[in-house]
This record gives C-alpha cells, sequence and structure tokens, in this order.
C-alpha cells in the first residue's frame, strides 16, 4: 500500500466541489437547511484519530511500558487512514463547493446559516485529512536501529 498523496486528495476535493456547486446551485431551493451534525460526527472522527496516532507510533517504536501492536492492527489502522483521508477530502469538496455558491446568495433565507454550516463542515473535513494523513504516517515500522560497530 503506498502513502496517500496530497495531489490525489487536492484532486477529489476539486472535482467534488465542482459537483456539489453545481448541485447545490440547480437544487438548493428543494433541500432542507444544512445539518450541524455533519461537522460534529467528522470531527469526532478526526479527534480519535488524532488521539491513535501517538499511540499506534510508541507502541511501533517498541517504547517503554507499551504493549507490541500486531501487524494486522496496523494494516487495519492505516487502512482506515487511508478512507477517512479520502473522506476529509469529499467533505472538504462538497462543503466547500456548497459555501462558494451559498456566499454569493448570502440574501436569501436561510443561506447565511447556512453559509455557516458549509463553512464549519469544510474547516472540519480539513482536520480530518490532517488526521488521517498523520495517523497514516504513524502506521510506519520505524527503520531499525543503525548497528553499532
Amino acid at each position: 500500500m503506498k502513502p496517500t498523496r496530497w495531489r490525489d486528495l487536492l484532486g477529489i476535493a476539486a472535482l467534488t466541489g465542482l459537483v456539489s456547486w453545481l448541485l447545490v446551485r440547480r437544487f438548493y431551493g428543494d433541500i432542507p437547511p444544512l445539518p450541524y451534525s455533519a461537522a460534529v460526527t467528522t470531527f469526532l472522527l478526526a479527534a480519535a484519530e488524532l488521539y491513535l496516532a501517538p499511540a499506534i507510533r510508541a507502541r511501533l517504536a517498541g517504547r517503554p511500558r507499551t504493549k507490541p501492536i500486531m501487524p494486522i492492527a496496523v494494516a487495519r489502522t492505516a487502512a482506515l487512514a487511508k478512507a477517512s483521508s479520502v473522506l476529509g477530502a469529499l467533505s472538504v469538496g462538497c462543503w466547500t463547493g456548497a459555501l462558494g455558491y451559498l456566499l454569493s446568495r448570502l440574501d436569501l433565507r436561510h443561506a447565511r446559516a447556512d453559509a455557516v454550516v458549509a463553512g464549519v463542515s469544510a474547516a472540519v473535513g480539513v482536520l480530518l485529512v490532517v488526521a488521517a494523513l498523520r495517523l497514516e504516517r504513524a502506521c510506519r515500522v520505524p527503520p531499525p536501529p543503525p548497528a553499532a560497530a
């Protein structure tokens, strides 16, 4: 499995943002107010990954007072991190596209509140991408110590 690249995530976010902007532009009058819960759940996932990264790194490095970690657990955690980084990029693109439309339509009834939700959700999406990339990096096996001569 190769490390996730920023370029790939930016491409996902850009494409999703464009599609989101087009959909919101077309259907904004037909959708209910945007939910705050999207930002909360994304934030909880990002917080969990930020908490997990140092623990995984310490266990892989064999630091004192840590239990060894099973290789399958590291692989599963790395897969979670890769999936979360893509989810974060999708979230950033989706909410940024919606925000782009909403900022041009602040005269509409619910647009101001929806713009706040979209902006906060986009920021939390960025946090998820950063947390996921940090967790993915923590799952890399550290290089062996140099041999004493």
